[in-house]
């Protein structure tokens, strides 16, 4: 089970000052969970070539089934994205007729709305069209840098613009669709118990006495509210060829976990002694 994962990269030296805070690792983690991928790695890297090769030939080497990369895609010197991930993958950087098309647009469009001073490209702005050998290119409507999509083996990594905006209409309308036909042929699903008014010690053998009896079954846990009225959200969650099996192993796994904690008892009293 969770056969399908990725990895997300954010290249941002502003995030790693703490002046920014960032917004796209979340809205993609949230997304392609939905779809039952599992991430099983955010990283936020600078701007530092030998670091960002370094990290993505890490990423590739884990074979993964997408690499989500955000930020780095600008016309400015070091926006180097594109570079290193062909330096990661082993493969020359070359112009791309498709890409260039796609930023000749953007500054079209941009020179018409008086965004900028000429519609000509330059050496900064066709240094968005130099993408790695036999990547594809998505085009840009929002900003200027078009998005990549490149094959490395069994691995799918997109580059993505790191302006909220842009990345989020490119992740929505053309890495979802792809992900989505290359997700996992499974059913997933979830279900939510809360433990109210008590700390996560309190359960954790009794967690670890599920986990083992229920090894199909991933074991989630977040604490809610205060510290006089303090929650713990427990989520089970699992993937099975079949809806009929998933709602089966779930519901018996909830059952025992309910039972466990006592919240099928009456008595308060033995309810919190099942945690001591």
């Amino acid at each position: 089970m969770f056969d399908k994962s990725v990895i997300i990269l954010v290249v941002s030296r502003e995030i790693l000052e703490g002046s920014v805070v960032d917004r796209n690792a979340a809205f993609i983690a949230n997304r392609v969970d939905d779809i039952g991928y599992r991430v099983r790695t955010i990283q936020v890297c600078d701007r530092v070539e030998a670091e960002m090769v370094a990290t993505m030939k890490w990423a590739l080497g884990l074979k993964p089934t997408f690499v989500l990369v955000t930020g780095g895609m600008g016309p400015n010197w070091d926006d180097n994205t594109r570079a290193c991930l062909a330096k990661a993958a082993g493969l020359p950087l070359e112009e791309n007729p498709q890409a260039r098309e796609f930023v000749e647009n953007a500054y079209r469009r941009l020179f018409a709305k008086q965004v900028v001073s000429h519609p000509d490209m330059t050496d900064a702005r066709l240094g968005m069209a130099m993408l790695p050998q036999g990547a594809k290119a998505y085009e840009n409507t929002v900003g200027s840098a078009p998005a990549v999509q490149l094959d490395v083996g069994e691995t799918t990594a997109f580059l993505l613009p790191g302006v909220p905006a842009e990345m989020q209409r490119f992740f929505t309308t053309h890495v979802m669709p792809v992900m989505a036909a290359a997700g996992p042929d499974t059913v997933r699903g979830e279900r939510a118990v809360d433990y109210h008014g008590h700390d996560e010690s309190s359960i954790s053998r009794v967690l670890a006495d599920i986990a083992k009896l229920h090894p199909q079954i991933s074991i989630r846990t977040r604490v809610q509210g205060t510290e006089m009225a303090r929650t713990i959200r427990i989520v089970l969650v699992a993937e099975q060829d079949d809806a009929v099996t998933l709602n089966e192993l779930l519901e018996k796994a909830e059952d025992d976990l309910r039972a466990r904690l006592g919240l099928e008892l009456d008595n308060p009293t033995d309810a919190a002694r099942l945690g001591d």
